[in-house]
């Protein structure tokens, strides 16, 4: 970033602790001001060096801050907006870590109209199953992408302090229109978690006990995200569900066409469409530029 400034970071479980300690690491000498909703939580954050100050109360964690970063689930998001858009400085800067963005505008728009604030939103793609502030991870957001979101009434400056907040903490940042980028994270990013709770609970249906010896690492690998935060990804389905619901109709076409290869189909059949899919994944993996570690 340009200067030291005072940056609000409200909600410290990995994403929030991530970008703190990502900020410090990479030469960050601003303050970083906390909200936590838990005391335990608060202590863990100072003796962590995750925050050089925290709040019981969001609206006193902002009244400094030129930048503030939401890192909660989406609808948490909004009525923490409701909470601290009063207590902005003019000038300061709201943005946040959802996956969906179209749905939120739509609050955060009219939230922000008499505000001499503004809010910008953008979704770092980078993330983990695990939760909480100890899971805090310095790197998280190094080399990945992240998606900066401005309306088209948002100023210059505050899409390029966003911008700028975000490479600091290791990110590259593309600019995508809330709705395209709510179509692409269907297809890219909630599809595979669904599939993936969708493949755990079928292979746990009927009798998980017996089986769970006999699952390998496939299972373990495939299933990962399945264990992420529920509370996140309730909000996450619940703001994209027409997008959602255009993927997996997809995918259940796919999923038919497999099923219909292995009722009429012969062997070359079977071996032309695994081949197809490996073919699919290795270019995909091939021509992205952010999971090469």
């Amino acid at each position: 970033m340009d200067k030291p400034q005072n940056i609000a970071i409200l909600g410290y479980g990995l994403m929030g602790a991530s970008l703190a300690l990502g900020l410090k690491k990479r030469g960050f000498t601003g303050r970083i001001l906390g909200y936590a909703r838990r005391e335990e939580t608060r202590l863990q954050a100072l003796e962590s060096g995750v925050a050089d100050e925290v709040f019981a109360d969001p609206a006193e964690a902002v009244r400094d801050a030129d930048i503030v970063v939401v890192c909660v689930p989406i609808w948490t998001i909004a009525k923490l907006a409701e909470q601290i858009v009063g207590a902005l400085k003019p000038g300061a800067v709201v943005t946040d870590v959802g996956s969906t963005k179209s749905e939120l505008l739509k609050t955060m728009g009219p939230l922000f109209a008499a505000s001499e604030a503004c809010f910008v939103g953008s979704h770092p793609i980078a993330g983990s199953e695990k939760t909480g502030i100890e899971a805090g991870d310095p790197d998280l957001y190094e080399g990945r992408l992240t998606v900066v979101c401005p309306s088209a009434d948002t100023p210059a400056e505050a899409e390029q302090a966003v911008s700028s907040l975000w490479k600091s903490a290791g990110s590259e940042v593309v600019e995508m229109s809330p709705e395209v980028h709510d179509a692409m994270l269907a297809s890219t990013s909630h599809l595979p978690h669904m599939v993936a709770a969708a493949l755990a609970r079928s292979v746990a249906d009927g009798d998980s006990a017996n089986k769970a010896d006999f699952c390998g690492t496939g299972f373990r690998d495939t299933t990962r995200v399945a264990s992420g935060s529920a509370d996140m990804w309730v909000d996450i389905i619940d703001t994209n569900r027409a997008a959602l619901e255009a993927e997996l109709d997809r995918f259940n076409e796919e999923l038919q066409g497999l099923i219909q290869i292995l009722r009429s189909g012969n062997g070359d059949d079977i071996r032309n469409w695994l081949e197809g899919a490996a073919g699919d994944r290795n270019e995909i993996l091939k021509l992205n530029r952010f999971l090469k570690k």
